[in-house]
This record gives C-alpha cells, sequence and structure tokens, in this order.
C-alpha cells in the first residue's frame, strides 16, 4: 500500500539481523514479533524503528522488504492466518470424520484464535484506527477473514463431492458459519461481558447444529 509511509528514521547504529536460523526462519520470526507489537500497542503507535529495536534487527532490513509498517502488518497477519489455516487443514483426515466432527474442530480452533487475549485487544485497537485507513481494513480483510472462508468453503466443497453436504454457494455457507460462530462472543469478549461461566463447547455444538440442519433446511426448501 503505497499510499502510507513510516517516517521513523533509521537508526544511527546498527544493530543487524540475528544469527540464528535460515533467511526464512528470520524472517518469519521478525513478522510474528513485529505482529505481537501491533497487537500490543496498535498500529498507529508502532512504528518501524519500534519493531527494529523489539526484533534485533536494522530499519533498513525492514525497508529491504517493505515500504512501509502497513506492509509489513499485512504480511505478518497473512503468515498467522497461513500458518492458523495449515493447522486446521491438518486438524482431521476429512476422509475419516464426519462434517459434524469437522467444523467443531476448527470452529474450537478458530474460537479460541479469536478469544486469545492479544487477539481482543488488537481488534478493539484496529476498530477506530483502521476506520480512518478504509485500503488498509480491506487488504486486512483479504489477509485474514477472506483467507479462512476460502479453506471453509474448500472443505465444504469436498463434502458435497462425497454427497455429504449440500450444493449450496459454499463460500456464503463458509462465512455464516464463521459468523455465527465467533461473531457473538468477540463482541462479548471486546466489551468485558463475556460471563466467566460461558461454555465455549456448548456454543460451538449449537452453532455446528444450527448450521448443519439450517443448511439441510434449505435444501429441502428448494428440492
Amino acid at each position: 500500500m503505497q499510499a502510507h509511509t513510516t517516517t521513523a528514521n533509521t537508526a544511527k547504529t546498527r544493530v543487524g539481523r540475528p544469527k540464528a536460523g535460515t533467511a526464512s526462519e528470520r524472517h518469519s520470526q521478525l513478522l510474528s514479533s513485529a505482529l505481537a507489537l501491533f497487537m500490543t500497542e496498535g498500529v498507529t503507535q508502532t512504528s518501524v524503528a519500534r519493531i527494529a529495536a523489539h526484533c534485533g534487527v536494522s530499519t533498513r532490513t525492514i525497508y529491504e522488504r517493505y515500504d512501509n509498517k502497513y506492509d509489513l502488518l499485512i504480511a505478518a497477519i497473512t503468515q498467522m492466518v497461513e500458518q492458523d489455516v495449515s493447522a486446521m487443514v491438518q486438524l482431521d483426515d476429512l476422509h475419516q470424520h464426519s462434517l459434524e466432527e469437522i467444523l467443531t474442530n476448527i470452529g474450537r480452533f478458530m474460537l479460541n484464535r479469536v478469544l486469545e487475549p492479544r487477539m481482543v485487544s488488537f481488534y478493539r485497537i484496529g476498530v477506530s484506527e483502521f476506520f480512518h485507513v478504509p485500503e488498509l481494513a480491506l487488504a486486512i480483510k483479504q489477509a485474514g477473514p477472506e483467507r479462512l472462508f476460502q479453506m471453509l468453503a474448500e472443505v465444504l466443497a469436498f463434502y458435497a463431492a462425497q454427497h455429504r453436504f449440500p450444493k449450496v454457494n459454499f463460500k456464503q455457507a463458509a462465512e455464516s458459519y464463521c459468523e455465527l460462530l465467533i461473531a457473538g462472543p468477540r463482541n462479548k469478549a471486546l466489551f468485558g461481558a463475556l460471563p466467566a461461566d460461558w461454555d465455549i463447547e456448548e456454543h460451538i455444538n449449537f452453532v455446528v447444529a444450527l448450521f448443519l440442519n439450517g443448511i439441510t433446511g434449505m435444501e429441502h426448501q428448494h428440492a
């Protein structure tokens, strides 16, 4: 996103790249560390110089790869989501389990991620910051939720091909499942209103049943 630039000055004393690991591993660690800062301190308050000092690299090292901190943020979110997608895909063998089991396991993974304190903090900070930078919000949506929707749509399409799920708009169905699963608990967590006795398993089981029964009802309605 060329429209945004970072004004942080290059540090006078170069810290240099961490010596441990391959270049790919060092870059992955840079993205993970940068994302941790963005999540705890907010995008506005996190400068390239701050990230460089925290990660033990020079600002030049970062600018060799990214034009600004916004590009770095998108890369960091993309890496996190791709890692999560890979982990979710490996949760179970699709051939060996029912769609109910798969949705339950994926739902558990996603909801635990969304309700992590740092994720709640990041979303709380980001709501106000991203409102003023719509193109950044769009890029984050494409790197985050859209990638998750795509993954889940592919899972639904697999089961449809096995005649174990109706042939519907898989992307729309994936978005609906995620909305049912995440929106309520996340919004309550944002305002500190998630009850102490809230049962994540009960919520997931309810959403999975509601989703599958609703889809089945749609299939019968349009048969």
